[in-house]
């Protein structure tokens, strides 16, 4: 296609032609590629099957551990300011 002469675009419908072959290639690649990313997806997923095996069989183990203690961790300004609002309620 020779160069355009500044002010001239190129037509509309050559433009429309590019961009429907575009579209056909990618849509054509994406079919071709799917197969693949199928196989793939499977492969991936029996892989994961003895690790997600371990992970239920440890889950299961700390289940049935007690939990920690619950430990205030309010900083000390805080809890002082709490206990002289209770201090001067109850003086009222």
């Amino acid at each position: 296609m020779p160069p355009l002469l500044p002010g001239r675009s190129a037509p509309r419908w050559l433009g429309a032609t590019l961009r429907f072959i575009g579209t056909v290639a990618v849509a054509i690649w994406l079919v071709s590629v799917l197969p693949y990313l199928l196989l793939f997806s499977l492969l991936l997923a029996l892989l994961l099957i003895p690790t997600l095996r371990r992970l239920r069989t440890e889950l299961e183990r700390t289940i049935d551990v007690p939990p920690r203690p619950l430990t205030d961790i309010t900083p000390w300004h805080r809890k002082l300011l709490k206990q002289l609002a209770l201090w001067q309620q109850g003086r009222r």
